[in-house]
């Protein structure tokens, strides 16, 4: 990975087709590889700072126009960003509603606050705790194997994109429903679905392609449930709201479909391609988790606080005058917590951005906390396991590709590798 410093260029984004490269683009891949120093510089003047993270970047914001007069603050510190995290009631995700409605809908994860936050919550809560991995693991080591089947013979390629890139979308597309041949289509939409990677036009017509689309699913679920299934699970669900306990109306399933989708399909292959650059370029770590695979979830969580694939929370609105660390943050201000900036605080992480899968385990903002923290996080860290593991199974001796340029990550909300060019002996 070459280093930069705060490097902003023209953005290009990451991508083998035009909408990956657009809606990556957005969110400040190709703008912005190394923002660690720029946060480093900042920290040296408190742990909150007027503007959006796009804009101390000097990047184009895409939620600008959502709140065109609202103050904007960023937080670059632990301890503030937990504080803002944790508190839902001075700082409201059910204010970043406008944000979040053409892409969710009416039913939003991201864009409530309890008690409607925590009746959702409850609902998908189930399909991803610890006892009901099964229903996604199921589908995942059967198709990492397919896809390094697809490439091994040819003793090179990109896997990013050829491995990362096509599992998750899967294992999430299976577990929804969605024929093997219409993944492909979905995985568009769920980039569009990710919060300011496509224009309210683009995004509200993926939720539309979405919902028709899982309608027939859902319906088909109604009339006949299947066994560890997760529309089955959404359509057998009953909720609350003042009337007694109601089965989940169309509307309400589709849009906690839209709110999952995304996260399913996106973050996850991210992650890996991130892990995958990092160990590449560390030969000797690498051959060590090769040796003693024990070592590959405490790799994965470095890799998730050092440089994780989300920069930055969700927003949040103060919905109230207040101060953080001393500056006044008045009412309706808009406020960013920057976990990854958070991540690599020194008060909270010693040698913060020297990546040390060996240093004490210390609780990280990787997955948020609080309230919102990720419902899918243990989902996400099996994917991240499974996938490397099939990789060092398989691949014994991987390594980049000489002839191949060095990648680079990249991205400011969220990150990326430009691609992992790699070689092998088939």
């Amino acid at each position: 990975m070459k280093d930069s410093t705060a490097t902003i260029t023209k953005a290009q984004g990451v991508g083998r087709s035009d909408w990956e490269r657009e809606t990556t683009s957005r969110t400040g891949a190709g703008a912005v590889d190394d923002p660690y120093p720029k946060f480093a510089e900042l920290r040296q003047n408190g742990p909150i700072h007027h503007g959006s993270t796009f804009e101390i970047f000097g990047v184009p914001d895409p939620t600008r126009d959502v709140w065109p007069d609202a103050h904007r603050f960023t937080i670059i510190s632990f301890a503030e960003a937990e504080q803002v995290l944790r508190d839902a009631e001075t700082f409201s995700n059910a204010g970043i509603r406008r944000m979040t409605e053409y892409v969710f809908g009416p039913v939003s994860l991201m864009g409530s606050d309890d008690p409607e936050h925590r009746q959702y919550r409850l609902l998908v809560q189930p399909a991803f705790a610890r006892k009901s991995l099964s229903m996604w693991s199921q589908f995942v080591r059967p198709r990492l194997d397919e896809l390094i089947d697809d490439f091994i013979a040819k003793g090179r390629g990109d896997i990013y994109f050829d491995y990362c890139a096509q599992f998750p979308v899967y294992v999430i597309g299976m577990a929804l429903g969605v024929k093997r041949e219409d993944l492909e289509q979905f995985h568009e939409w769920a980039a569009k679905l990710q919060v300011a990677a496509a224009p309210p036009d683009e995004a509200r017509a993926a939720r539309e392609a979405v919902h028709r689309y899982m309608l027939d699913i859902v319906n088909e679920r109604r009339r006949a449930p299947r066994e560890n299934d997760l529309i089955t699970l959404l359509v057998q669900s009953e909720i609350d709201e003042g009337e007694g306990l109601q089965k989940l109306s169309d509307e309400q399933i589709l849009g906690l479909i839209s709110n999952l989708l995304p996260a399913g399909a996106g973050t996850t292959y991210r992650s890996l391609g991130i892990t995958l650059v990092t160990l590449l370029e560390r030969p000797a770590l690498l051959a060590q988790v090769r040796e003693d695979r024990t070592l590959v979830p405490v790799v994965i969580e470095e890799v998730l606080r050092w440089n994780g694939p989300v920069l930055v929370a969700p927003p949040r609105l103060a919905t109230r005058d207040t101060e953080i660390a001393g500056v006044a943050v008045p009412k309706d201000s808009i406020v960013e917590c920057c976990i990854a900036a958070a991540n690599r605080d020194p008060a909270q992480f010693e040698n913060p951005d020297v990546f040390d899968p060996f240093r004490p385990q210390k609780p990280t903002l990787s997955f948020s906390t609080g309230p919102h923290f990720c419902v899918g996080s243990q989902v996400a860290r099996m994917e991240l396991v499974t996938a490397l593991n099939a990789l060092l199974d398989r691949l014994p001796d991987l390594r980049f590709d000489p002839d191949q340029p060095q990648p680079t990550l990249t991205g400011l909300w969220y990150r990326m590798p430009t691609g992992v060019p790699a070689i092998w002996t088939p």
